[in-house]
């Protein structure tokens, strides 16, 4: 079950609901269906509307703990699973583990790391949560790319690789005095780059000078589940603008790794 049904059977647990309240996708799931057929709970009538109440306290105590073994307070993966039986049922707080590599020294709270060290010896250096401060700074969407992105930008950045979206309250734990986003070149791409901007607003979008080129030999089909958000709909950022109309138009995409490429355009 999803987290709109525990939250749910544990509000009827408390007393009785208005039936008009109760989510259409509860009202027609089998679980609910049964609740009623086996005289568990019923439905009768309150003035103009419904209402549903418990008429088996035991039976349902049984069926609580049946579906939601422990009423566990969190959104980790382990209490959904505690929850609800299901892992990703419930939505979760990003991990915020990010892994960084450059040259130079950073600030990771509070604390100087020389992290060309950790990046020569053991390829990057990671931290959860961190609060960071970073002369410069640019921020990459996939691993591989992260992994070898110091091979196409002759400036000394730090580079860091989030595992999970980019949110603001991530990026608010950020000092830093130039921010470079290297991402796909599709709707997430620019979504992620227009959240950076909302709170660094001298932020940019890293395009290759063949980027045209590069769109029209190795662009790749949009998936369907991609959308543009209302973000970058509404964005009048030009380079946001000709992008956006690029992908929408064609229906594809180009993912950054195509960058790594020695023979690409």
């Amino acid at each position: 079950m999803k987290e709109t049904d525990f939250k749910y059977y544990h509000e009827l647990s408390a007393g009785d609901t208005s039936f008009s309240k109760i989510p259409v996708t509860i009202a027609r799931s089998d679980a609910f269906k049964s609740l009623c057929d086996a005289n568990i709970i019923s439905i009768t009538k309150a003035g103009r509307g419904k209402l549903v109440k418990i008429i088996n306290e035991v039976a349902y105590a049984k069926f609580l703990a049946t579906h939601f073994p422990d009423d566990v307070i969190g959104n980790s993966r382990a209490a959904n699973i505690s929850r609800l039986r299901n892992s990703k049922a419930g939505k979760r707080e990003s991990s915020n583990i990010s892994f960084l590599r450059g040259s130079g020294q950073i600030t990771v709270n509070g604390f100087t790391v020389a992290l060309e060290e950790y990046t020569r010896k053991y390829g990057l250096f990671s931290a959860y949560n961190p609060t960071l401060t970073i002369e410069k700074l640019c921020l990459v969407e996939n691993l591989e790319s992260f992994l070898n992105a110091e091979k196409l930008f002759n400036t000394p950045y730090t580079y860091l690789h989030k595992y999970g979206r980019v949110g603001t309250e991530f990026l608010k734990r950020i000092q830093t005095n130039e921010v470079m986003v290297f991402s796909d070149f599709d709707l997430i791409g620019l979504n992620e780059y227009l959240k950076v901007k909302e709170v660094f607003p001298g932020a940019t979008l890293f395009v290759p000078a063949n980027f045209d080129i590069l769109f029209e030999r190795y662009s790749a089909v949009l998936p369907d589940k991609q959308l543009a958000s209302a973000l970058v709909r509404s964005s009048t950022d030009p380079i946001v603008r000709k992008i956006r109309e690029m992908v929408l138009k064609s229906n594809r995409f180009l993912e950054q790794e195509i960058l790594l490429l020695t023979n690409a355009g």
